[in-house]
């Protein structure tokens, strides 16, 4: 049987811990058991190829017998540029050295919405450090990609859909429900009373304007609803009750503004 070595990375923050113990969990998988008992663990300490991350050269001399199935996780950065511990790992530089040793390799990208990126590495690291990861993705070779909000809506249900080469162990339902019982990204959100679009979906009268970009639109006189830049409310689609809607909704009263998200 062939051994495969799946390389899980990404940017800071992204998920690296949480993936881990999703993948460590299968009984058949030479992972980062101990991060399984407890909620973080730092690389650098305990990650079981941290040594090789910092020396590739290292891993002739892991011991391959182990198992038929590895995986090692590793962020893009790592560390903290402001306290002088920031390294950027060399992903094919490992993954070429695993290959030599006649093991497939496999990388997997991990992902989470880039607002919150952005906060949880400013909040850490001083800055947004997503652009040190994008120098490295194009150089990966048909990369699979993992998402941080898919797990968490869909669980053993996404995790049924993976083929990356290790056995994933979809079926520890009580093991994974522990495992996402707190969804990080809850902190980054606020509930939104209401949004602009609300009655346009209610009411299904078409909006030419895009409320998520904080130019007005140039509104020209036309005489169907559904034309490009029409002023609103035009003409309600036929079959469906005339709808008032206020034209100062589309102006920005001081005493009335539509808050804007980024």
């Amino acid at each position: 049987m062939n051994k495969t070595l799946v390389i899980l990375t990404g940017p800071q923050g992204s998920g690296n811990h949480l993936w881990s113990k999703i993948f460590s969990l299968h009984e058949d998988v030479f992972g980062w058991k101990s991060l399984l008992d407890n909620y973080w663990e730092a690389h650098r300490i305990s990650e079981p190829f941290a040594k090789h991350w910092k020396d590739p050269e290292l891993l002739g001399e892991f011991d391959w017998s182990q198992s038929e199935y590895f995986f090692t996780s590793i962020s893009i950065p790592l560390g903290i540029k402001e306290l002088g511990t920031i390294r950027r790992p060399n992903i094919m530089q490992f993954a070429n050295k695993v290959e030599s040793l006649g093991i497939k390799v496999k990388i997997c990208v991990v992902g989470r919405d880039q607002n919150i990126l952005k906060h949880q590495q400013t909040r850490l690291r001083g800055e947004s450090t997503v652009r040190y990861f994008y120098d490295q993705l194009p150089k990966f070779n048909k990369p699979t990609f993992l998402s941080y909000e898919l797990l968490y809506l869909y669980k053993e249900e996404y995790l049924k859909s993976l083929n990356i080469g290790i056995p994933i162990a979809w079926y520890e339902r009580e093991k994974i429900n522990t495992i996402l019982e707190l969804d990080a990204n809850e902190k980054y959100t606020t509930y939104v009373q209401d949004s602009p679009l609300d009655d346009c979906n209610k009411t299904g009268v078409p909006s030419p304007w895009n409320p998520n970009t904080p130019e007005k639109p140039h509104y020209k006189d036309t005489d169907h609803a559904y034309d490009e830049g029409s002023k609103p409310p035009c003409c309600p689609p036929k079959n469906r009750p005339a709808v008032q809607v206020k034209l100062d909704l589309w102006e920005k009263h001081d005493d009335e503004k539509w808050v804007t998200y980024e």
